[in-house]
């Protein structure tokens, strides 16, 4: 079967959406208007002889461009990398690109945006040439080109393809999404390659398949995780404020993740789904997943059932109906 993700999937793998605990998470704004410009070439290196950017556009040459909301992608919208990834997929990629934009805001590509940065001293220059940004603006800027929004679209909808082909384990689908690019001749070639390794190894064909997708899929994501992505340390919301609140304890500490952009965002929410595999399994009746991850440390959560095979109730007794008081009428009414 194929197992199309849906937003459902990529909550369930999250580990920061309990409400119980606190993580600092990325704060990230989205404008009232964006403006396409035309990029200068001393701005940042040249593309193309006709490269454009976005940014948000102000109101004046000195006014901050009007904000209309603020959200943290990772906790808010926990599913902002499939909707980026399913934006190709649109009759108008470019009209679906900018709704996107309008609902969610930019990339975040450029470090800092020269608009509204103040004069920096040669101290500030020499460390920031050592050290990663913490953040990048979420203005946009010179960075946010459109050949870079459009390449990070595509790529990323490449991936959730390939990670979905593999989960569904179909050969066809495999095939089509490696070596879609190739000539007959070179994908004649490629999957020869695949037939010879099967044969060494043991392995099925589909294995070797799902092996290459895989690679790839891991290739898109960890190059990202490592810039934009760093650990970081959460604890109960409890504490956070407030004076009468306990100090902090050996239990209350846990693992937690932020990010510098939008992109860093997107990929760690990918992340967390690719690196669920050993602690998911699919309901019966409506394919969505079952996350058999432990709770996160400190919380009353207790952890899922490893024999668990529906996801709610409800999905256990739709499946009972179906298959098996269905069956058995059919079964009465043709005796």
């Amino acid at each position: 079967m194929w197992r199309r993700l849906n937003r459902e999937d990529l909550e369930s793998v999250n580990p920061l959406l309990p409400e119980k605990h606190h993580h600092f998470g990325l704060r990230w704004r989205v404008y009232e208007n964006y403006e396409i410009l035309p990029l200068d070439v001393d701005e940042r290196p040249r593309l193309d002889e006709e490269e454009e950017y976005i940014q948000a556009a102000s109101k004046g040459t000195q006014e901050e461009p009007e904000c209309i909301k603020v959200y943290d992608p990772l906790i808010d919208t926990p599913y902002l990398f499939l909707d980026f990834a399913r934006v190709v997929e649109r009759k108008d990629p470019f009209l679906a690109m900018m709704d996107w934009i309008s609902e969610y805001g930019l990339l975040g590509n450029t470090p800092r945006n020269p608009q509204y940065s103040k004069e920096r001293t040669q101290s500030e220059e020499w460390k920031d040439s050592f050290i990663l940004p913490r953040l990048y603006d979420d203005r946009g800027g010179p960075w946010d080109t459109l050949y870079l929004l459009g390449a990070e679209a595509y790529q990323t909808n490449e991936a959730l393809r390939l990670y979905e082909a593999a989960l569904s384990r179909d050969e066809e689908r495999l095939e089509q999404e490696l070596y879609y690019e190739d000539h007959s001749d070179e994908k004649e070639r490629r999957l020869k390659t695949i037939e010879d390794r099967a044969a060494a190894t043991g392995k099925s064909r589909i294995d070797i398949l799902i092996d290459r997708a895989l690679s790839q899929v891991l290739e898109f994501v960890m190059h990202t995780i490592y810039a934009f992505t760093y650990p970081d340390i959460g604890w109960p919301r409890s504490f956070v404020g407030d004076p009468e609140a306990p100090m902090l304890t050996v239990e209350g500490m846990m693992r937690s993740w932020r990010a510098r952009n939008l992109v860093g965002a997107m990929h760690l929410q990918f992340y967390w789904l690719i690196t669920s595999g050993g602690d998911i399994s699919r309901c019966k009746h409506c394919n969505r997943i079952i996350s058999y991850a432990p709770p996160i440390p400190g919380s009353n959560d207790r952890k899922p059932r490893r024999d668990k095979e529906f996801c709610d109730k409800r999905c256990r007794q739709n499946y009972h109906y179906h298959n098996r008081l269905k069956s058995d009428r059919r079964e009465k009414e043709s005796s």
